[in-house]
């Protein structure tokens, strides 16, 4: 099993931005060192919690920071971006990384997002998504003069100029195309659907139980067979969850229960029942909304303990998913950055060379 990160980020709204920013930083270097694999960088724009604006901007100052850890965008929002902006950004990032970038794709947001753009309802905006992802990928490959015409968007080039090299966009490092990864949140997902129509990484949420990230490995492979492809290898399944790693189960759980790993889940949790989204969060569905507290996710969707208690519910993970290849482990907020930056020494040093490393495609 490989190991990575996924950076939402999760900060306090009260935490100076630049010092969140400059931690963000720390951490993926300081992931790179302890021989992580990747990092995926979220992006909101109207959310306190998680001041990343412009995951693409972030990334680019992290790659002349780093050597070997792949970096990715996790994910684009698209109905926030015309496709032609985020082809050329992107192609630029993986030559300025000489191919260690990763696309992820999605739609969300919040509906302050939604009405900062004037975006249009839910399943207008997937509709958008899916557009979008086939707008970037035909620029990536288009020589002009062409003409793509969408439902949202219309992209042409009717008159370039090969002399003056006008009309020529940019295309990405990796041939034919960087690795692309769509986040995975509901079990029946259209977007875990698509992913495994087209071979895409399916990035599992940490904000579901494990029944729920089962489901998604079920629907993705069902879509590939669907598609006529051959079975995916689970290698490519990334799986989310928030850890942390104590020196003991019992200081464990008091830091997380103390500090801005519980305050985090206070707000994400109030965030999904804003927008009637907190079934997704259950075990059981007959769980009042309630008894969904910072102490409920932790027992249920959390990784928290000591080396040997997370070992153990990391290999419960393993066996009800099925196996995955990489585990991402969420980037919470420092609010101990020593006891923070030893949650991932031990998790890397003490509980990955216990996990699996193979499993049965």
């Amino acid at each position: 099993m490989k190991l990575g990160l996924f950076m939402m980020p999760v900060h306090p709204p009260e935490k100076p931005r630049t010092q969140c920013f400059e931690e963000d930083i720390e951490l993926i270097i300081q992931a790179e060192e302890l021989g992580l694999t990747e990092a995926w960088i979220g992006q909101h724009h109207t959310l306190a919690w998680e001041p990343i604006p412009s995951n693409d901007v972030f990334i680019a100052n992290v790659f002349p920071r780093t050597r070997n850890i792949r970096l990715g965008t996790g994910v684009s929002i698209l109905p926030q971006h015309h496709p032609a902006n985020v082809a050329v950004r992107l192609a630029l990032l993986d030559h300025l990384s000489h191919g260690r970038l990763n696309c992820g794709f999605g739609q969300g947001g919040v509906p302050t997002d939604h009405e900062l753009f004037g975006l249009p309802d839910a399943k207008t905006q997937g509709l958008m998504t899916l557009e979008g992802i086939d707008l970037i990928l035909k620029l990536w490959q288009a020589e002009a003069p062409f003409e793509f015409k969408g439902q949202f968007w219309n992209l042409k080039i009717a008159r370039p100029n090969a002399a003056l090299g006008m009309g020529e966009l940019l295309k990405p490092y990796q041939q034919p195309h960087p690795p692309i990864a769509m986040s995975v949140i509901k079990s029946n997902s259209m977007a875990a659907h698509l992913a495994g129509q087209r071979s895409y990484i399916p990035l599992s949420t940490n904000l579901v139980p494990a029944s729920t990230v089962t489901e998604h490995w079920r629907v993705y492979s069902s879509a590939a067979q669907e598609a006529g492809l051959d079975p995916p290898k689970r290698s490519i399944w990334r799986v989310a969850r928030s850890i942390y790693v104590g020196e003991s189960t019992a200081d464990a759980r008091k830091h997380a229960l103390s500090g801005t790993f519980a305050r985090s889940f206070e707000y994400m949790c109030t965030l999904m029942k804003s927008a009637n989204m907190l079934h997704l969060v259950k075990h059981d569905l007959q769980v009042p909304d309630e008894e969904v507290t910072p102490e409920y996710i932790l027992k249920h969707l959390c990784i928290v303990g000591d080396p040997d208690e997370c070992i153990l519910q990391l290999r419960e993970l393993w066996q009800r998913t099925g196996g995955f290849g990489t585990l991402l482990m969420i980037a919470h907020d420092w609010d101990d950055k020593a006891k923070w930056t030893r949650s991932l020494e031990l998790l890397v040093k003490a509980v990955l060379p216990a996990l699996p490393t193979t499993f049965d495609d």
